[in-house]
């Protein structure tokens, strides 16, 4: 069996919330990463860009993997909750190292997955996350935007993970934490008993991954906001550990893309976006953008 060379990580990776198969957002943002230096990028879930397997699909999965190409970067995803598994599965096998390869440089990363730095930091994954609305949508044909059973964490996927530490963990769901249930609070009144439940079950799984390894830094997608807050985990009958859980907002907003530097820990998320990357939410926004490009 070869090496597995993605085990090596850089000592400073890109990091994008969920991109939502908006293919315009992530070529730009990995060519503002690539302004930065950066080579590895990894996708905090809900990549999206592997729905159902159509030619229209696949065309957008070669021009991505060609602009990673041209700037020597690859793109490593930490699957979400809006993913085609079923599509996945079935069309990319895992190699001996466990990676389904979308394309040459766009790589499925399996759950449980381990990388380490030259300095020795060692970075986890662990995608899946519960669709708080999953209960009203069927699977029809494999459609992205379609229910997959497969979004869930299972016993195994924690097992893959392990007990060993590690000083990152990334994931597309997100500790348990006082400020994430805070904001989870407001918005529970758009949700149904059922699908609050369903969901919560979910994050419970991730949170038993994280007082497994007990990282330093979890990053994640999922909550579409930016949230950065520390906490004391309590995992029974074991010493409490300190983390710190960083939440990236989604395609088109603020806060949605960052640099991490594992070795040190240190994490940049910019407060604004470039040109380009920001979501134009009504027509308004639109018009008065026309109209000072063209005065």
């Amino acid at each position: 069996m070869k090496p597995d060379r993605h085990v090596l990580v850089d000592d400073r990776i890109g990091l994008l919330g969920d991109p939502h198969a908006d293919f315009q957002w992530t070529k730009l943002a990995i060519r503002n990463l690539d302004r930065a230096g950066i080579r590895q990028i990894h996708v905090l879930g809900d990549f999206g860009f592997l729905s159902n397997g159509n030619p229209y699909e696949r065309e957008r999965l070669r021009q991505l993997n060609n602009a990673l190409l041209a700037r020597n970067q690859y793109v490593f995803i930490t699957g979400g909750n809006h993913e085609g598994y079923p599509t996945l599965h079935r069309m990319r096998q895992p190699d001996a190292h466990g990676y389904r390869r979308l394309e040459r440089r766009i790589i499925w990363l399996p759950r449980g997955w381990r990388g380490r730095t030259e300095s020795g930091s060692v970075l986890g994954s662990l995608g899946g996350a519960n669709s708080i609305n999953g209960g009203s949508r069927k699977s029809i044909g494999g459609h992205i935007g379609e229910w997959h059973a497969e979004e869930q964490i299972t016993e195994e996927d924690l097992s893959a993970l392990g007990t060993e530490r590690v000083d990152v963990l990334l994931g597309h769901d997100a500790p348990i934490t006082a400020a994430l249930d805070r904001h989870i609070a407001k918005n529970r009144h758009f949700w149904t008993e059922k699908g609050f439940a369903y969901a919560r079950a979910g994050q419970a799984m991730f949170h038993r991954g994280v007082e497994q390894v007990r990282p330093k830094l979890v990053v994640s997608g999922h909550y579409h906001r930016h949230l950065d807050t520390t906490g004391l985990l309590q995992p029974a009958g074991q010493e409490p550990f300190g983390i710190r859980s960083v939440i990236l907002d989604r395609n088109r907003t603020a806060r949605s893309v960052g640099i991490l530097q594992p070795d040190s820990l240190t994490l940049d998320v910019p407060e604004k976006l470039s040109p380009g990357l920001r979501r134009e939410r009504d027509a308004a926004t639109r018009w008065k953008r026309r109209r000072r490009l063209a005065s």
